[in-house]
């Protein structure tokens, strides 16, 4: 992603429309590891309209399971990272290295 959309200028169901449709438009940036754009929250928008609010629950429980995916993949990268500080850097013949990365 390369900026941000403008903030809607006004509220009502077109705004939030298109604010629900930035979030899940970063979201999906973050699963397809494109550079983060930092949030700023919309502006001016008012209560989310009736109409738009199972699509609104749809998009914060999205973004709680991406939350969830990244923090794993982030955890598993330290044990591997871990493992491979591990190894001496060097050894006086050479010796095959082994990695366990189940135990």
């Amino acid at each position: 992603m390369t900026s941000a959309s403008p903030e809607p200028a006004t509220g009502g169901l077109a705004g939030w429309s298109e604010a629900l449709d930035r979030m899940e438009r970063e979201l999906h940036g973050a699963l397809a590891q494109a550079d983060p754009v930092p949030w700023r929250p919309p502006i001016g928008l008012g209560p989310i309209p009736a109409e738009l609010q199972e699509r609104a629950a749809r998009l914060i429980e999205a973004q709680l399971h991406t939350m969830r995916y990244l923090e794993d993949v982030r955890q598993t990268t330290a044990r591997h990272l871990a493992a491979v500080r591990a190894v001496p850097r060097s050894e006086a013949g050479p010796h095959p290295v082994y990695f366990d990365l189940i135990g």
